[in-house]
């Protein structure tokens, strides 16, 4: 037989085991092609068609999906290559060398490549217009069209084709050890590692000590490089935690004799399990983590969405007027004001100066509008940050020392008086391209005097009901629109650009904006969670299915001893218990902390987003349930066809003999 033939018909044999991997791989480009396609749409990316919010709602879930595939890629080849390993040491065995093992590796894993980029990438260009029409259903995308471009059919075969080459250039380096007792061996021997041990297992709880007190006392939203390390070494403690778990269960076990012979069956069981699955229970821990994570802060945002406009905005509807812009008449605001669903119940006026990089305030200006008693002394200024946290934002916002006034007689330089954290008036667009600060009488009238044509007013209106000032915000909007393309130059050469910079800053348009954001988040988390959950369940499923040789192996030995059905049941329920939900638990935890722990910070709260924690992970939990008594009920009846372990008169003497024999054991 020539060795293309031989090759073939190899192919041919595996050919469920190829089609799972392919089926996997296929699914997960088509998935990342439809996420990068979206992602790279330039409608829904274009702030004027698709609410920013929106559209960065993205940016997480698909830097997830694409470590994501990663992980399950390297993962699935591996446990690909773990099936194949003793049917390698068989062909060694009939005068096969390492060189042909090696063009075996490279044609198979080549070929199933290919084979998932092409129909992946054809299942994705539909799967995307589907994805795009499902969202359109969710949120207001505007004039958004959908649309493919060349460049996402490229990043995405690139993105796969450099995992694919790495992953089979390891496992071609790796066929260098190969011998022929080893692979044969191979699907019965646990996975060897350097890091095993009760130490390991200390080390691994000393770093998910310190990284979630880290989280607790340090969180900082501004740094993303920290809180990524941070997940980093919560993960490297995962994984060393898993490894010292099975020597940690056992010296349990061991430390009463009742108990270690009561657990006997489970304890090795056990051990051997933790030993050969730990970068399986690593992996759904992370898939867990993330999916609870997200979760959890998507839902307490959405529920939240009433609150959060009221922080940021002290003011229902705020817009400046400064260097002709925004001059709207009083009687056309009177007249939008006055014919809405609500009534305008006070209107306020703050003068300020803008120099484009700084705006500047006057000190008895603002303790009239807020009922404060700041007071700027003479050569000093205030730094103001329009910021709706508490006080651990200061140690995130620099303070400025020093302000440069520049006066016809020459610079004046103030020195900084201090940093103050406050939310004075909504954060309008074209106030807060620069820095804010809070100056007295006498250095406020000598800038004022030589920049009279930057004196800007920033307009306050507060309703009766601001939930009911969509209508009134829509049309100032438009009012301040027409006004400013009527009555003044553009700025930036685009309408819409320029109604963006001179819009109003409102509660309501913020609170529509979350709504949108929220239906958009938790749509795009469900799906990814439900992607990570078929996930896991397709690793538990190849970690399972690597070790079942060994396990039929074994049980059919003690199949000889007379066991029973429920004793097969009780051995490979065990287990699978720890297999099956041990990452989940670790998960959901984590990411408990994680989510309570930033939202605390960021919205000082912290009951709120551990019940919302709590709920998905109880319905991930449960869904988890579900699969393990489907799995395990399907798994223990092959097992016993397998063994045909029945209940014949033939054995029940000897089953009997087992059973009383077994039972003084546990006694």
């Amino acid at each position: 037989m020539t060795f293309r033939r031989m090759a073939i018909q190899i192919f041919k044999a595996n050919l469920r085991r190829y089609l799972l991997f392919f089926l996997c791989s296929s699914f997960t480009i088509m998935v990342f092609f439809a996420f990068y396609s979206l992602y790279t749409n330039p409608d829904f990316n274009d702030p004027y068609q698709v609410n920013g919010m929106v559209s960065g709602n993205l940016y997480a879930p698909f830097l997830v999906m694409r470590v994501f595939a990663v992980l399950f890629i390297v993962y699935a080849q591996m446990a690909f290559l773990k099936f194949r390993k003793s049917d390698f040491g068989l062909l060694m065995v009939l005068g096969m060398t390492s060189h042909n093992i090696r063009k075996i590796i490279l044609l198979e894993n080549s070929m199933i490549a290919l084979a998932s980029i092409l129909t992946g990438l054809g299942a994705g260009t539909v799967f995307s217009g589907l994805f795009f029409f499902i969202i359109s259903l969710f949120v207001n995308i505007g004039d958004s069209s959908f649309s493919l471009t060349l460049e996402s059919y490229l990043y995405t075969i690139k993105f796969f084709g450099i995992i694919y080459i790495a992953v089979i250039g390891v496992h071609l380096l790796l066929t260098l050890r190969y011998n022929i007792v080893r692979l044969l061996k191979e699907s019965r021997a646990a996975e060897r590692s350097l890091l095993h041990g009760k130490i390991t297992g200390i080390i691994g709880v000393v770093l998910l000590g310190i990284s979630v007190y880290d989280m607790i006392t340090h969180y900082s939203p501004d740094d993303a490089r920290m809180l990524l390390i941070n997940l980093g070494v919560s993960m490297v403690g995962v994984y060393l935690l898993l490894s010292g778990l099975g020597d940690w269960m056992k010296l349990i076990f061991s430390r009463s004799t009742k108990a270690y012979h009561k657990h006997l069956m489970f304890s090795s069981d056990l051990n051997y399990t933790l030993g050969r699955s730990k970068i399986v229970l690593s992996l759904i821990t992370f898939l867990v983590f993330i999916t609870v994570f997200l979760s959890g802060i998507i839902f307490y945002i959405t529920w939240d969405a009433e609150n959060i406009p009221v922080k940021n905005n002290p003011y229902d509807i705020a817009y400046a007027e400064v260097f002709g812009k925004n001059s709207l008449p009083s009687e056309t605001l009177s007249e939008i004001t006055d014919h809405g669903a609500t009534s305008l119940i006070s209107h306020q006026k703050l003068e300020y100066i803008d120099l484009f990089y700084f705006k500047v305030f006057l000190d008895q200006n603002i303790n009239t509008l807020i009922g404060s008693d700041y007071h700027v002394e003479k050569d000093h200024f205030l730094n103001l940050a329009l910021v709706a946290r508490r006080e651990e934002w200061k140690n995130q916002r620099p303070e400025m020392p020093t302000f440069e006034m520049k006066l016809s007689s020459g610079n004046h330089t103030l020195l900084s008086q201090g940093l103050i954290f406050k939310m004075v008036f909504n954060p309008v667009p074209n106030l807060m391209n620069g820095l804010h600060v809070i100056v007295n009488e006498e250095d406020y009238m000598a800038l004022k005097a030589e920049n009279m044509d930057a004196i800007g007013n920033l307009q306050l209106l507060n309703f009766k009901d601001w939930k009911k000032t969509a209508d009134i915000d829509t049309k100032l909007n438009a009012a301040l629109a027409k006004y400013n393309k009527d009555n003044t130059k553009s700025w930036y050469g685009n309408e819409r650009h320029e109604a963006l910079v001179f819009s109003t800053k409102s509660r309501i348009s913020e609170y529509l904006q979350l709504q949108e954001s929220g239906r958009f988040g938790i749509f795009v988390i469900t799906f990814v969670g439900l992607i990570f959950f078929g996930a896991s369940c397709i690793v538990l499923h190849f970690s399972i299915q690597t070790d079942l040789e060994r396990e039929k192996i074994k049980f059919g030995k003690l199949n000889k001893i007379g066991i029973t059905s429920k004793n097969v049941a009780q051995m490979i329920g065990g287990p699978l218990k720890v297999l099956f939900f041990l990452p989940y638990v670790l998960g959901i935890v984590l990411a408990t902390v994680y989510v309570v722990s930033s939202s605390r910070f960021e919205m000082s709260v912290a009951l709120a987003p551990f019940c919302f924690c709590l709920l998905v992970g109880g319905g991930y939990l449960l869904f988890q349930v579900l699969f393990y008594y489907l799995y395990t009920k399907v798994y223990t009846r092959k097992m016993l066809a397998h063994i045909e372990l029945l209940d014949t008169p033939t054995t029940y003497n000897t089953r009997c003999e087992f059973n009383s024999n077994y039972d003084n054991i546990n006694k």
